[in-house]
């Protein structure tokens, strides 16, 4: 038969075990308790403690992940909007170039009531760059009032058929009539070079 300690295992039944408890002295009995006690702390206890700490452990790798997941869909989201940024911009840059940008700044002027505005307008180098082609011209107005100032620029801007920008823009008021502005402007057209959009 096997034994364990000074027991054997039919005297482990539960009535032997509480016989032999209050067969005990009280000092005995302290000693049995505090055992009992520690052996249930390592028999219960302590696993469902490390069982909690792995759980707790999971739950941040779990929350770590979906951070991570929704950064990388963040990113995708971020990648697809620029992509489709650049498309737009290489569909605006391969036609509408403005071969003729003077006259038609000169045309926009006279839609607006502002021609007899235009005190100058001359063409403008621009620096070289490998990716597009730019054309500018400076222009000066005098004495163009606010209100059709604003149709002017707005639209240069947003030309249906050309590709124009306004570069830089310098508005002041008169001295002698601050309703009357002065302007200066430089305004660009743009087209790829050729080869280019394959690249990009």
């Amino acid at each position: 038969m096997i034994k364990l300690g000074a027991f054997n295992i039919k005297q482990l039944k539960l009535e032997n075990i509480y016989s032999a408890y209050f067969a005990m002295g009280p000092r005995e009995q302290t000693f049995a308790l505090a055992g009992a006690a520690v052996a249930l702390l390592l028999i219960v206890v302590l696993p469902v403690v490390v069982a909690s700490g792995r759980i707790s452990k999971l739950e941040r790798e779990v929350d770590q992940g979906k951070k991570q997941f929704r950064e990388v869909v963040r990113s995708i989201d971020s990648y697809n909007a620029k992509q489709t940024q650049l498309a737009a911009i290489q569909k605006t840059l391969s036609g509408g170039f403005d071969t003729s940008i003077s006259t038609t700044i000169e045309s926009i002027a006279e839609k607006n009531g502002m021609k007899e505005k235009i005190d100058s307008l001359k063409a403008k180098a621009t620096p070289p760059s490998d990716i597009y082609e730019e054309q500018a011209v400076d222009v000066s107005l005098k004495r163009v009032e606010l209100s059709p100032l604003m149709s002017f620029l707005y639209d240069i801007e947003n030309d249906p058929e050309k590709v124009l920008r306004i570069k830089t823009l310098s508005i002041k008021p008169r001295y002698d009539n601050k309703r009357e502005l002065d302007v200066a402007m430089t305004v660009s057209t743009y087209r790829l070079l050729e080869g280019v959009t394959e690249g990009l």
